[in-house]
């Protein structure tokens, strides 16, 4: 039996074989330099080996003069770069894939400190000054010559290097899509105005490419619509697709725009958008196009949905983001009838929002993944897991996401594991989330790590069993990783013994009835979308923060469009003090010093956690050796109790 045979059947273009219709999206891998590193051959090599057919290498500047947007990016017009480069595509062909390359030029987006030396940033349009405070220059038509040209020699060098296909990027607001797009393009020559004004140098950058590269495989990646006011909509994009047609062999259909980084939600889709955002989009771009395929990304990750959008006909190709980082394997999975172990991304935004510059302090150079803590470690990894010296017998006590991804990597390592969990059901702190509809991404998550557990060899699972003293005396483990999880932290405020407040994560444990009126003491992320999701609800939410705004742990892009959400939805102070709790609501000090009673039914107190292996530290003296993962050794996130709970069952 075929799982998925439209997901998997192969294809032909330019009469070259792609083995199935997945495509990774383009993305950059871990590094320090503008090379290809070692880590970048594994991480490539990685998805190609999970069974992508087309794997795209991110970002590449095409010159260096003009265009910079990242001081790491790899620029093409650098024959330094092709020995890294040509390494990097034979990782990728080992495995059957086609490597495809990103070509950019971040135009009026640029850094002048980047910039080679005696460079400058252009535009469509003159700007005193950009988001960098760089001047801008307008381009003439000899600088549309020239970066033209660019693009070609760029095509040509990633040709030689044995890349199959270039992804032309003229989307997401970089030099092309400010073309297109009427919030870069303010001019009034051929090259402004209508759409096939606004074409001609996107059409002669594809030009230039196809007349050097006559054989090589060329794909156009846009912006569906820009999703911000003023911006390109889907109708205009259908009418640039059609003069596309034939001119590129896969168009490729994306959306937003770095004009609006509020729209960064709708590029790397967030929790509040659905999955396959651009897919109707894409079958609109397919429905008026004879001779180009087309291919669609945003927010993909069930083979299921991908297999019925190419059914319906609405694309060729789906292309695969951050499920290629959440779970390198899952077309692996999903071909050999496994779909249901595949770890879904649960679109935190953690990895994207990393890089995000200037919005956040630092770009990291590190790519990091909540589900998926070996990510970001591929050249360490590829000497991974050997085998112990000795099996030992290693007691969990903890079915969180830490705890089960200790047991679940050191039974895979070949250790006889016991795993503890004292409630009923596994990850039991996290059933806030079949709460919150848009959490469901991480209910997805936890389902599979369930079933990756039981089918797990040499691991037990115990539920109903609390791990103590005379447990561990019993069994006698090697070792213990302690995975209990964080306790609730509750501020010095009077009144918080009134039964009208209970702490947040008690909403669901303790089935607690909400009055209509709730008062949220905290506004973190836990917070602040639980309060979002009350509201959604139909209760009248009202957050109390100390600092200076809401949830400003979350990473940048869920941030942005979190906000959005809390400011349509609930009521806010920020900078504010509790006083006290009163019979009928919460005493407050506003950020103008000006003293408010909040009527309240409830009151939710969600000032954090703390861990708690404090209370855990008569354990040490009653197994070999003791480790703390996840909240139990400080209080974080899902990301950090699974990478820490993966390095403990790695070292053991």
């Amino acid at each position: 039996m075929s799982h998925y045979p439209h997901l998997f059947a192969p294809i032909r273009v330019r009469n070259v074989y792609i083995k199935n219709r997945i495509e990774s999206a383009p993305m950059s891998a871990s590094g320090d330099v503008p090379f290809y590193t070692r880590e970048a051959y594994e991480m490539y090599d990685t998805i190609a080996r999970g069974g992508a057919g087309i794997v795209t290498l991110g970002e590449a500047g095409v010159h260096s003069l003009t265009d910079h947007a990242h001081p790491t990016m790899p620029h093409l017009d650098d024959e330094n770069l092709l020995p890294t480069l040509i390494q990097t595509v034979d990782t990728v062909h080992k495995w059957g894939a086609l490597a495809s390359i990103e070509l950019t030029h971040s135009g009026c987006r640029a850094k002048g400190a980047f910039l080679a030396e005696g460079g400058y940033v252009i535009g469509p349009s003159p700007m005193e000054a950009n988001l960098y405070g760089d001047k801008v220059i307008e381009m003439d038509e000899d600088m549309m010559n020239m970066i033209a040209d660019a693009y070609a020699q760029a095509a040509y060098m990633a040709e030689f290097a044995g890349c199959d296909i270039v992804n032309i990027h003229g989307g997401h607001g970089w030099l092309i899509s400010q073309f297109l797009s009427d919030l870069n393009n303010h001019r009034t020559d051929k090259y402004g105005g209508c759409i096939e004004n606004k074409a001609r140098f996107p059409l002669m950058i594809v030009d230039r490419i196809r007349q050097r590269c006559p054989n090589l495989i060329i794909e156009f990646r846009l912006s569906g619509e820009e999703d911000t006011e003023g911006g390109i909509p889907i109708e205009e994009t259908v009418e640039f697709a059609k003069l596309l047609d034939g001119k590129v062999d896969i168009i490729h259909v994306s959306a937003a725009t770095f004009h609006d980084t509020g729209t960064a939600s709708r590029m790397f889709p967030s929790v509040f958008y659905p999955r396959g955002c651009n897919v109707e989009n894409a079958a609109k771009i397919k429905a008026v196009v004879k001779e180009s395929l087309v291919s669609v990304v945003g927010g993909i990750n069930d083979p299921d949905y991908m297999e019925s959008v190419l059914v319906d006909g609405k694309t060729d190709f789906v292309v695969v983001g951050r499920q290629f980082i959440a779970d390198p394997d899952w077309p692996k999975k999903a071909r050999m009838g496994k779909a249901d172990e595949i770890s879904k991304c649960i679109r935190c935004e953690t990895c994207i929002s990393a890089g995000f510059i200037p919005h956040v302090p630092f770009s990291s150079g590190v790519l990091r993944c909540t589900v998926n803590p070996a990510w970001g470690r591929e050249y360490e990894n590829t000497r991974k897991e050997e085998k112990p010296d000795r099996v030992k017998k290693v007691l969990v006590a903890g079915g969180g996401p830490g705890g089960m991804e200790a047991a679940i990597t050191a039974a895979r390592r070949g250790h006889n594991v016991i795993l503890c969990e004292k409630s009923d059901h596994l990850a039991a702190n996290l059933d806030y989330s079949k709460q919150l509809s848009f959490k469901k991404d991480i209910v997805e998550f936890l389902k599979s790590m369930m079933l990756r557990v039981q089918r797990t060899p040499n691991l037990e699972l115990r539920l109903n069993t609390e791990v103590t003293e005379e447990l561990i005396l019993a069994e006698k483990p090697d070792v213990l990783i302690a995975a209990c999880g964080a306790e609730p932290v509750n501020p010095p405020i009077p009144g918080l013994d009134r039964p009208i407040v209970h702490h947040i994560t008690d909403l669901y444990k303790k089935h607690i009835s909400v009055g209509k009126k709730v008062v949220i003491i905290g506004g973190g992320l836990a917070g602040s979308e639980e309060g979002l999701g009350l509201a959604w609800e139909g209760h009248d939410v009202t957050i109390v923060e100390m600092r200076d705004g809401l949830a400003k742990d979350a990473p940048y892009i869920h941030w942005r469009h979190l906000l959005t959400k809390l400011n349509e939805s609930v009521h806010s102070y920020c900078s504010a003090k509790v006083l006290s709790v009163e019979e009928n609501g919460v005493k407050i000090v506003d950020a103008d010093g000006t003293e408010l009673l909040l009527e309240a039914d409830t009151v939710l107190v969600a000032a954090g956690m703390r861990g708690i292996s404090a209370q855990l530290d008569s354990w040490h003296e009653l197994a070999g050796e003791v480790i703390f993962v996840g909240d139990c050794r400080k209080a974080s996130k899902i990301q950090e109790a699974m990478r820490t709970g993966y390095c403990a069952g790695l070292t053991i």
